[in-house]
Formats: structure tokens, C-alpha cells, sequence
């Protein structure tokens, strides 16, 4: 009979009790292990929420990490190639020089072979994807942005390229020879006209006079035609100036001097009377107009054709309506059944906001790239034109020529350009400041995010010393308990009275 009841010794209380001690030890063993306060939520009991929100928070930060290193790679190659857009736009600049025909001529071959191969050059890097994704397409990243230097220049599949173009509208603009223009002469007036109301060959601006003995007539009507009367014979040494606006925009001039005896280019005789003055002013007039026509109106009639031909933004493709070329009087959009489209990419006035990835909470960034913006489609214009070019020292035109196209192209690639917006400095410059700009966020996430980390690990991790001496008090009290109820269990009135 034993002596110990529930009333005197609670047993089972006790057995409980150690079975919860050994429990706990058990879940301290699993901590130790894991490093962890808990194996699941519930165990968190109300620091679960807490938890769970910056969980949430660190997931997203994980995001924007993914999108960052994305965007950084795509930013950094295409910041690589717009620095080699720039070096390229640098030593074509210095290729295109007024007047550096070198040692017998030898540029006259070397220069448009020369633009040729940075053509290529240049359309190869505007074509250049990640992963078949193109940088240079803007919102249009499947498409490939440019043709090849080839197709661009020389035509394909029955489409006319850039080559065929510019001849077409060469010929608009050349004409007759004079630039579309007609010299007539009545008596002593010798009257300049141009041929029509249309956008092709040179047009009348003003004329001026250091002679007394010549009436000017400025250009008027419409079309419009200016006059030169000679009232009385002009002394030697006068001049008579003549400016022409050209198809690119540019202006030129005819300076005709008077002497009396055998006359230059540049030149014209005195006569007799004031009728024979003007023969001679016209015969004069006629030459100077043809030589210009098929020099400077040759470099102005190819770079109207580039900036038709290679549209910029919200830019048709344009091409002369024809034929008769010589005689057009109309440009018109260009059919992209018959003409090589060099861009296909997309065209938004906002090219770096065409593509952008948010990189967090309150930032978005863009970095979209077209390669018909304004610094690399001048580039494209000025080597394409350079390239077309065919200058021998058998043709008395090739020095004008050469120098025509090579002055508007220094021009067009000059460093005066640099801070307009979409030239490729101010491209890499943006660039530049969107890779700054998501270094900066890159940062403040890794901060921010060790910051949330420091807290999970609160939440969720332990203190091994604190686990470990809480282990070596279970562990001693539960000794203890096994000890005294293990006593307490023999006890009987047997026992006892022995």
C-alpha cells in the first residue's frame, strides 16, 4: 500500500511538469542548431506580423536589385558605345578637311574609302544587342535598328538607296546646268531668273553693286528674277555680287569684277557700250553659275539629300518626284517599297524615356537610346555623303567638290554641336548621370536592407550563450526532478519500517 497520494505528493503534477521541461529543452536543442527562435510563424506568435512586413520589404529590395543590375548592364555597354560613337564622330571630323587633298591627291581616294569603312563602323555599334535585345531601337528593342552600310548606300531587293538619291536629287537641282536658273539679256540689262516655284537648285537673295554706272533690280515675282542695267560703262575694278541661298540651307556668291582687258574667271570685259557690257556680264555670269553649279551646288545638293534621305525624329524619308529629275519641282515621301528605310527602330521625341525600369518606390529611371537622334544621324549623314563621293585629278570639279562636302561636313560633326540635345556627348552625358543616379539607390538599398536583415535576426535569431545557459538550467532542474520523484515513487509503509 503506498503512502504517497495525490493529496500528500502530486505525482502526475510533477510528471507533467517535467515533460514540459523536457520539451523545452528539446526546442532549445532545435534553436541551438538552427540559429532560429522559431521553425514556423506560429511559433512567433506576435512578432510574426512584424516578421512578415520586413520580409516583404527585403523581397522587394531583392526586386530592385534584380532590375538594377539589369538596367547597369545595359547602361554601362551602351555607355561603351556611345564613347565610341564619340571617338569615331572625332577622326571623321578630322578626316573631312577643306583643301587636304594630299600629296598628289592621294586623299581624293583615300577619304571617301576612309568614311566608307567608319560608316560601317558606326552602323555595326548602332546594331549591337544584349541578348537580342538592340540598344539603339528605342521602345522598338526586338527590332534592329539600321541596315547595313550596303544596303543603305548601294540599295537591295530592288529598293533604291542612298547613293541612287542623292543623284536624283542632284539632278533636281543642278538642272540645266546653272542651278535652275536663266540668264537673259535685253539690250544692256541682263535679267536672272530661277526656273519655277519649287524646293531644288539655287535661289535668289540679293544682289549688290560698287559701281554707279549699274542699276540693281533686287529679286521679286514668282518665281523670282533680279536685274543688272548698265546705265553707263563701270570703271576697272568694280564688282557686282550676286548671293544664292543652296539647297542645304547654306549660302554662296558670284563676284564678278569689271576690267578692261582680257578677263579671268571671276572676270568681265568692258565693251564698247553699255549693251556690249552686258553681253559680256552675261557670258561671264554663265560661267561662274556653271562652275559653281557643279561644285558647292553639288556638296549642297548631296547634304539636302542625306538630311531627306536619313530622317531624324518625327522625320519622313524624302525623295524627289520623278522622272524627269532635271526638271522636278516637287519632293515627296518616300515609298518603302522602292526606297531603303536605313532606321526601323522606334521614333519617340523623348528617346531616353522610351525605355525605363523602376528601380524603386519613387524612382523610375530611362535609358532608351534611337539611333536617328540628332548627334548619331549627322554622323550617318556626313559619312554616308563622304562615301558616295567618286573625286579624280582628271576632273577639274573634284577640288570644289572635296571641299564643299567637306566643309558642311566639319560643320555638321563640329563640337559646337556638343550641347544640343541627342548629339552623342549629351547622350553619354545622360547616360552617365542615370548609371550615378541608380549607384546612388544601389547604396542606400544595401544599407537600408542590412538594416532590415539586423532586425530579422532579432526577431528570428537567437543568443547562443543565452540558449546554451538556459539549456544547463533545464537540464540541472530536470536532474533534480527525476531524482526526487524517482524518491518519492519507492516510497511505502514497507520501505518506511525498514
Amino acid at each position: 500500500m503506498t503512502v504517497v497520494n495525490r493529496t500528500l505528493y502530486p505525482v502526475q503534477n510533477s510528471v507533467r511538469l517535467i515533460g514540459k521541461l523536457q520539451d523545452r529543452f528539446q526546442n532549445l536543442q532545435a534553436q541551438l542548431a538552427s540559429g532560429k527562435n522559431a521553425s514556423n510563424l506560429a511559433e512567433m506568435g506576435t512578432s510574426r506580423f512584424f516578421d512578415l512586413s520586413i520580409r516583404s520589404r527585403v523581397s522587394r529590395i531583392d526586386g530592385y536589385q534584380s532590375s538594377y543590375d539589369m538596367v547597369n548592364l545595359r547602361t554601362g555597354m551602351a555607355s561603351q558605345l556611345v564613347s565610341n560613337l564619340d571617338k569615331l564622330e572625332s577622326s571623321s571630323r578630322s578626316l573631312m578637311v577643306p583643301s587636304n587633298y594630299g600629296s598628289a591627291n592621294v586623299n581624293f581616294g583615300t577619304v571617301p574609302t576612309l568614311a566608307r569603312t567608319n560608316l560601317d563602323q558606326a552602323l555595326d555599334l548602332m546594331n549591337t544587342d544584349i541578348e537580342g535585345r538592340y540598344l539603339f531601337s528605342g521602345a522598338k528593342t526586338d527590332v534592329r535598328p539600321v541596315e547595313a552600310g550596303s544596303t543603305i548606300l548601294d540599295g537591295a531587293g530592288g529598293k533604291a538607296g542612298f547613293k541612287q538619291v542623292a543623284a536624283e536629287r542632284q539632278a533636281a537641282d543642278v538642272g540645266n546646268g546653272l542651278g535652275r536658273l536663266t540668264v537673259t539679256t535685253t539690250t544692256d540689262t541682263v535679267a536672272l531668273a530661277e526656273d519655277g516655284a519649287h524646293p531644288f537648285g539655287f535661289k535668289l537673295s540679293t544682289v549688290t553693286s560698287s559701281s554707279a554706272s549699274v542699276a540693281l533690280t533686287q529679286p521679286t515675282g514668282a518665281p523670282p528674277a533680279l536685274g543688272v542695267k548698265f546705265n553707263a560703262l563701270p570703271i576697272d575694278g568694280d564688282t557686282i555680287t550676286i548671293v544664292l541661298t543652296l539647297p542645304d540651307g547654306t549660302s554662296d556668291q558670284v563676284k564678278l569684277k569689271a576690267v578692261t582687258g582680257t578677263p579671268k574667271a571671276g572676270e568681265f570685259q568692258i565693251g564698247v557700250d553699255a549693251n556690249a557690257t552686258a553681253a559680256n556680264f552675261n557670258t561671264a555670269l554663265t560661267a561662274s553659275l556653271t562652275s559653281l553649279g557643279s561644285t558647292t551646288l553639288v556638296g549642297a545638293s548631296n547634304n539636302a539629300a542625306a538630311e531627306n534621305f536619313f530622317n531624324g525624329q518625327g522625320q519622313p524619308v524624302l525623295r524627289v518626284q520623278g522622272p524627269s529629275f532635271a526638271t522636278a519641282t516637287t519632293l515627296v515621301t518616300a515609298n518603302p517599297t522602292t526606297t531603303v528605310m536605313w532606321y526601323s527602330g522606334g521614333d519617340s521625341t523623348d528617346p531616353r524615356n522610351s525605355v525605363r525600369a523602376k528601380v524603386d518606390d519613387a524612382t523610375t529611371v530611362g535609358y532608351g537610346i534611337q539611333a536617328n537622334e540628332n548627334g548619331t544621324v549627322n554622323l550617318v549623314r556626313a559619312l554616308a555623303t563622304m562615301a558616295i563621293q567618286t573625286f579624280t585629278t582628271a576632273d577639274p570639279t573634284s577640288n570644289g567638290r572635296f571641299d564643299a562636302i567637306a566643309n558642311r561636313n566639319q560643320e555638321r560633326l563640329s563640337e559646337t554641336h556638343n550641347g544640343e540635345q541627342g548629339s552623342i556627348e549629351m547622350v553619354g552625358v545622360e547616360l552617365g548621370s542615370t548609371a550615378a543616379a541608380m549607384k546612388d539607390i544601389a547604396d542606400k538599398h544595401t544599407n537600408y536592407k542590412a538594416q532590415l536583415n539586423g532586425m530579422l535576426t532579432r526577431i528570428e535569431g537567437i543568443d547562443d550563450n543565452e540558449v546554451t545557459l538556459e539549456m544547463l538550467a533545464i537540464q540541472t532542474r530536470l536532474q533534480a526532478s527525476y531524482q526526487t520523484t524517482s524518491i518519492v515513487s519507492q516510497m511505502s509503509l514497507v520501505n518506511f519500517l525498514k
